[in-house]
């Protein structure tokens, strides 16, 4: 008979478990769907805005809420509605909402001296020793911390204590202004939050490749971000290995690539009116979704003097459907001449299923019944065929 041999509870209870489930417990539970923090407990999350909105580019980072942007008089800032995660070590993460545009108002400036302020947002709740709320308050607001005067560059104030929050902003108040402009506000979100296995987004100041929003590792092998930049934008973690070619934050090559060379061996002669002969082929295992290829192909031919051939790539054999060709002739030669052909790249499908695509030279134009082409098996890389293999997309009807 089956019987339990062994059990170990979690201290942490499941979700809605009845008359069981505590605070800490339930934020711990909901908290599975978000993203974890990398290179950290399994159980501890990152802090940030939640990705929603789209500003168009107008006035800052279009990728998520939550914007801060100058008040439309005084020396002021208003924060847009949205949603936040804000973790507490060991505690859970809280997820918060700002359901209304909010006004903050900053201190007046000097007439000497800058300052930095920083806009986080921020929850209280006295029942979370990691965040040291005052007795009885337990609600999450956003709040402007004034940073110390500077007559140089000032720094960026960190408020205390150093959990409970995130910050939005950082707020350059130069010495005698009395209004804003977007060029004050640094945004300091940080890379748009999603739900466990999202896909990330980076904007801004975050895409560049010195900035710390880009070298963050990832959270887990196979998560993803999107990086709004000219470089490599749909990215993949690979994992924190010691071996830059395989670890690390590597751009998403969606694409199959298949390659052969004509089998070794010395020089294969073929001679007739309309003779042919396959160099060499690829075999494209079935992706199990429609595709698209992309072959191309190069040979080293010796032809006849007077003749004309075909470089040719075909659909399943020689003799199959052409995806493409290239005519090369030795008309005015007095003897067999080296040629090089080349037939060049072409995108051909929708394809379903395995398929072959077959590199083949064919006379078109003989002399005699001896003239005829040859190549060279042994000379490396000289008779190639390259296939990229790409997913088929499709466009939906027209509404």
């Amino acid at each position: 008979m089956v019987s339990l041999a062994a059990s170990a509870a979690s201290a942490v209870d499941p979700w809605a478990v009845q008359s069981r489930i505590g605070l800490t417990d339930a934020r711990l539970a909901l908290d599975s769907v978000l993203m974890p923090r990398p290179n950290l407990s399994f159980i501890d999350y990152r802090s940030g805005v939640m990705a929603s909105g789209d500003t168009g580019g107008v006035g800052g980072s279009s990728h998520m809420a939550m914007r801060v942007k100058p008040a439309s008089s005084g020396l002021a800032v208003t924060v847009e509605m949205g949603n936040a995660v804000i973790n507490t070590p060991s505690m859970g993460a809280y997820m918060c909402a700002l359901d209304s545009v909010k006004t903050l108002p900053l201190a007046a400036s000097s007439a000497t001296t800058n300052r930095v302020d920083l806009v986080v947002a921020r929850v209280y709740d006295d029942l979370n020793p990691a965040i040291a709320s005052a007795s009885g308050v337990r609600k999450f607001s956003v709040e402007v911390w004034q940073g110390d005067p500077a007559t140089g560059t000032p720094s960026i104030p960190v408020p205390t204590p150093t959990a409970g929050w995130t910050p939005l902003a950082a707020i350059t108040v130069a010495k005698g202004v009395t209004t804003l402009t977007t060029a004050d506000i640094r945004d300091m979100r940080g890379p748009g939050l999603v739900a466990r296995g999202g896909l990330r987004a980076l904007y801004g100041e975050d895409t560049k490749p010195t900035s710390a929003a880009f070298q963050e590792p990832g959270a887990f092998p196979g998560e993803q971000r999107w990086v709004q930049s000219p470089g490599f934008q749909h990215q993949v973690w690979y994992g924190a290995g010691s071996d830059a070619s395989t670890s690390g934050w590597r751009g998403v090559y969606n694409c199959l690539r298949y390659y052969a060379a004509a089998p070794p061996g010395e020089t294969t002669w073929t001679d007739g009116f309309g003779a042919s002969r396959e160099i060499c082929r690829v075999d494209i295992a079935d992706p199990g979704v429609p595709y698209f290829v992309y072959p191309t192909g190069r040979a080293v031919v010796t032809l006849s003097a007077n003749c004309a051939a075909d470089l040719r790539i075909n659909l399943g054999s020689q003799t199959g459907v052409d995806i493409n060709w290239t005519r090369f002739n030795t008309y005015g030669a007095s003897a067999d001449k080296v040629c090089v052909p080349n037939a060049a790249a072409m995108h051909y499908g929708p394809l379903t299923g395995a398929q072959s695509i077959v590199l083949s030279v064919g006379m078109r134009d003989s002399v005699t019944a001896y003239s005829g082409f040859g190549y060279r098996g042994n000379d490396t890389g000289a008779n190639v065929l390259s296939a990229l293999v790409y997913p088929s997309t499709v466009q939906p009807p027209a509404v």
